[in-house]
């Protein structure tokens, strides 16, 4: 399980991102996740940035993940039907649940959610 914004844990950092411009300012190496939103897919996939969308419904969901996208986060209440969706049709992105609180490790792991991002 990927776990992302946990003080115990290492990573990258991450972004969320709301324009071209942020984008610009962030560091090489970070992760940046942004709203679903054409343009910035678009933009991240053509400088060839490591990139997460939040999506919110299967429409979302399937258009980000054709675009490279290499995490998709999702709220808890469209995080199962999201899995079951990337599992079936193997996608290399990573479903990552919008967490509240370390109590939502448990939901990832016992629902077999990709990962988690702790805000």
């Amino acid at each position: 399980m990927e776990i992302f914004g946990h003080d115990f844990i290492e990573n990258r950092k991450f972004y969320f991102i709301k324009n071209i411009e942020e984008i610009k300012n962030t560091s090489p190496n970070s992760i940046i996740f942004i709203d679903f939103n054409k343009e910035l897919i678009r933009y991240c996939k053509n400088q060839s940035i490591d990139f997460g969308v939040k999506v919110s419904n299967i429409k979302e969901l399937i258009l980000s993940s054709a675009s490279n996208s290499s995490f998709l986060l999702v709220d808890k209440n469209f995080s199962k039907e999201a899995q079951n969706i990337a599992n079936e049709y193997m996608f290399d992105a990573k479903i990552l649940l919008l967490g509240k609180s370390e109590d939502d490790i448990e939901f990832c792991a016992k629902n077999a959610i990709d990962g988690i991002v702790l805000d």
